[in-house]
């Protein structure tokens, strides 16, 4: 792996975050080296590099690592090797960046490149097909080139819902299983908890889903909402409404009125199945909001590809002897 020198990337000012990648490959220092290289003949073990690491600051050995990309052998010329990155869609070989005494490791113009793709692999998708966006939105479009910043505090605002809306669903589904040799006792508290958890997720999804609607209104950003969700609006919001204020339904009423809707809030017998109800609406959180959380997500993703630029590059540059 190879660590940069630069200080703060994360903090550095927006217009910078280029000008910063642009300079990078001339302040790396390869810092790690591999042990699966056999000995050549003359007995000298080469260095292997796989991967150019980005980072916070320029201490070893810090937890302070943002992604890292993966780098391949381009040509060798003499003792100077040139490298470039592997594409995110490309297939890997394996194959290492291998450096011997007195070799130099060099990176042509546009030969680095890195794209919010690259971000995104650090996001494994669970079995549900859902995986964290916060992470990728809050790395990228502080690194990369950057939109609105209004439209960089919405998107990450809204991944951060995603994720946790998202979170909040798995636990609803975990604590609804059914537990071998359980107490009432027991499965009335776990029943209770993820009534608690069902609660907090609509409202986290809710507002996701509100805030990607804004992006229409303020941004002029074209919204084709997809069945998935469009299915799940109008229930998922009377849920939320009626979660959200609990403590008037409690009275009987909805919005300063008496009616006998609001005290079906409390009635919550087809949770243990994954379903939540309100009124005449009913919502299935396996086969309605998951597929709605991966939508949205994939969503969200494609607006910061778009509005920030997939990818920026870099090179023209080497780094030290060996």
């Amino acid at each position: 792996m190879v660590t940069s020198n630069i200080v703060k990337i994360g903090r550095v000012a927006r217009d910078q975050a280029i000008r910063v990648f642009r300079r990078l490959l001339a302040k790396l220092t390869p810092v790690l080296l591999s042990n699966k290289v056999e000995l050549e003949d003359n007995g000298v073990m080469p260095q292997s590099i796989t991967h150019v690491g980005f980072h916070l600051t320029s201490e070893v050995g810090a937890n302070d690592a943002l992604f890292k990309v993966r780098v391949v052998p381009v040509k060798r010329r003499g003792t100077i090797v040139f490298g470039r990155t592997l594409a995110h869609d490309e297939v890997d070989s394996g194959e290492a960046i291998l450096l011997y005494p007195g070799d130099n490791l060099r990176f042509a113009a546009g030969s680095m490149s890195v794209s919010i793709e690259h971000i995104d692999g650090y996001s494994e998708p669970g079995p549900d097909g859902y995986a964290p966006v916060s992470n990728t939105i809050c790395t990228w479009l502080q690194f990369g080139p950057t939109p609105d910043p209004a439209l960089f505090r919405l998107l990450f605002a809204t991944a951060r819902r995603l994720d946790t809306a998202h979170a909040l669903c798995t636990a609803v589904l975990e604590a609804v299983e059914d537990r071998l040799d359980e107490s009432l006792i027991e499965a009335r508290a776990r029943i209770f908890e993820a009534l608690g958890y069902a609660e907090l997720m609509c409202v986290a999804f809710n507002r996701a889903i509100v805030m990607i609607d804004s992006l229409r209104v303020n941004f002029g950003i074209e919204i084709t909402v997809p069945e998935t969700v469009q299915t799940i609006l109008v229930p998922l919001r009377e849920l939320r409404h009626a979660f959200e204020h609990i403590d008037e339904r409690a009275y009987g009423r909805v919005r300063g009125k008496s009616t006998q809707e609001a005290l079906s809030i409390f009635d919550q017998e087809h949770l243990p199945e994954g379903k939540l109800r309100y009124g005449d609406h009913v919502l299935d959180l396996r086969t309605e909001v998951v597929p709605a959380l991966v939508e949205c997500r994939r969503f969200v993703f494609g607006i910061a590809r778009h509005r920030s630029g997939g990818a920026i590059s870099g090179g023209a540059a080497k780094l030290a002897d060996t």
